[in-house]
């Protein structure tokens, strides 16, 4: 399964969110990496994933993600991750990005 991904700006909360849905792997960073610099590029706000619907994702998608991030901190921003499935979460805990990135 490959990479989707929804995106829409909330003005009331001024940030944006995106549904990912499927897979970040390595056949999928470019489409990711490339999709968040051109929002943060669009508009500098939060970031707020939504992963409900998110199946996997390996070491290369988790380098994309703390490459983000670090674009983001840069103006003073947050990423935050929401309804992590549990083997999703697993990885976060056993890499310390639950400790770096905001999760509810």
């Amino acid at each position: 399964m490959s990479l989707k991904l929804n995106s829409s700006f909330n003005d009331s909360e001024n940030c944006w969110e995106i549904e990912l849905m499927g897979e970040i792997d390595i056949n999928s960073k470019s489409v990711l990496k490339d999709e968040l610099n051109q929002l943060n590029e669009k508009k500098q706000a939060d970031f707020i994933f939504k992963c409900e619907n998110l199946e996997y994702i390996d070491s290369t998608g988790l380098g994309v993600l703390i490459s983000f991030y670090k674009n983001v901190k840069i103006g003073n921003h947050t990423v935050m991750f929401e309804k992590l499935k549990p083997s999703i979460l697993k990885i976060f805990s056993l890499t310390g990005l639950d400790k770096i990135f905001s999760i509810r």
